[in-house]
This record gives C-alpha cells, sequence and structure tokens, in this order.
C-alpha cells in the first residue's frame, strides 16, 4: 500500500513539473504581439510634447533626407520670432535622442494648406473651419485659427495683454464661433476654443 501511494505521488510531481515546463514555452506565434513604437518615433513625439507646452500651431516630422522639419502655422514674420528659441528648446530635447544627428528645417504653414491636409477629415470639418473664418474676420484682430485633434480651435489675435477691454473682445470672439460651431454640428459633438493674445497665452 505504501509503495502504491509513493507511486502516486512520484506520478503527481512529474504532472506538475511537466505543465509547468509547457507553460513557460508557449510558441511565439501564440503570443499577441502589442504595436511596436520605433526609438524615432518616441523621440519625435516626446519633441512635440516639448514644443507644445510653449507653442501653439506646431508639428514635426522626419524625411527622407533624415531632416527634421518643424511646421509652423502663422505669418512670416511671427515664425522668424520664434524660431531661434524653438530651434533651442529643440536641440535639447533631441541632443540624446536617435534624432541628435538631424539638420532642423523650419516650414511655414499657411492656413490654406491646413486645411488642404485635412480634406481626408471630410468635408463638414472644413466648412465648418470656413465658416468660422468667416465669421472671425469681422474682428480686426483676428489673424488665423488653427485645429488640433479635430476638437481644439485655436484663434491666434492680435489682441495685446489681458485687460478687461481684451477679456470682453475675446469672449465676443469665442460666442460668435459657439453659435457657429451650434449651427453646424450635431449635439454629441464637443470643441474647445482657445483664443490667444499676442503674447500667445490664453484669454478666454
Amino acid at each position: 500500500m505504501g509503495l502504491i501511494t509513493g507511486l502516486l505521488l512520484v506520478i503527481i510531481v512529474i504532472i506538475i513539473l511537466f505543465n509547468k515546463f509547457v507553460d513557460g514555452n508557449i510558441p511565439e506565434g501564440n503570443i499577441e504581439k502589442g504595436p511596436i513604437i520605433t526609438k524615432e518615433e518616441l523621440s519625435l513625439s516626446l519633441l512635440k510634447d516639448k514644443l507644445l507646452e510653449k507653442y501653439v500651431g506646431i508639428d514635426i516630422k522626419t524625411s527622407a533626407e533624415k531632416e527634421l522639419v518643424i511646421q509652423i502655422v502663422g505669418g512670416e514674420e511671427y515664425v522668424q520670432s520664434v524660431k531661434k528659441d524653438i530651434e533651442s528648446i529643440v536641440k535639447n530635447t533631441i541632443k540624446t535622442s536617435t534624432l541628435k544627428d538631424y539638420p532642423i528645417v523650419f516650414e511655414r504653414w499657411e492656413f490654406t494648406s491646413l486645411i488642404d491636409g485635412n480634406k481626408a477629415m471630410g468635408n463638414d470639418i472644413n466648412l465648418l473651419m470656413e465658416d468660422i473664418i468667416k465669421g472671425l474676420q469681422a474682428f480686426d484682430v483676428y489673424e488665423y485659427l488653427i485645429l488640433e485633434n479635430r476638437t481644439t480651435f485655436t484663434i491666434q489675435t492680435t489682441i495685446k495683454g489681458a485687460n478687461d477691454e481684451a477679456l470682453q473682445l475675446a469672449t465676443k470672439m469665442e460666442d460668435t464661433i459657439k453659435k457657429i460651431v451650434q449651427t453646424n454640428v450635431t449635439q454629441n459633438d464637443s470643441y474647445v476654443i482657445h483664443i490667444l493674445n499676442v503674447q500667445r497665452e490664453k484669454i478666454n
């Protein structure tokens, strides 16, 4: 009887060890693999986040020639005024990344090119943006509009400071946008509106 019990215990131990071995050797084909992010993509993402801490209307990409392309929405004078600071931020951010040897190239975006680039988003959003621009052009301080992530409208103005008069004007611009949005989109759509003064500070 003792011998049989001993054999059963040995068999049980062997089965347990065998199951552990099988569990630890699952074929690679049965393991679900998540999306692979390259070091370059990660560096680009971190750099963009860093730039967006200070600037709006900024996008970055790499070119086939291994260039780091910084795209800025705005007039020529504005782009020239921020290039030096942006270049400094970029160099400090990428100095230990895979992008450190990429030459930096600046591109200026006009709003029209932003619309063209968003055609894949559908005619509805383009028409909405065009209607908003028409409404904002009634304000002398309106400079340009940026749509980010399909949900955030950023309006650059020439308003100086953030005094009561500036806040009232920003509120009027925001109300104008809201009225246009309400007549163009469904209730399920939600948008964020940022009105920036000439110092690029949010004032609404």
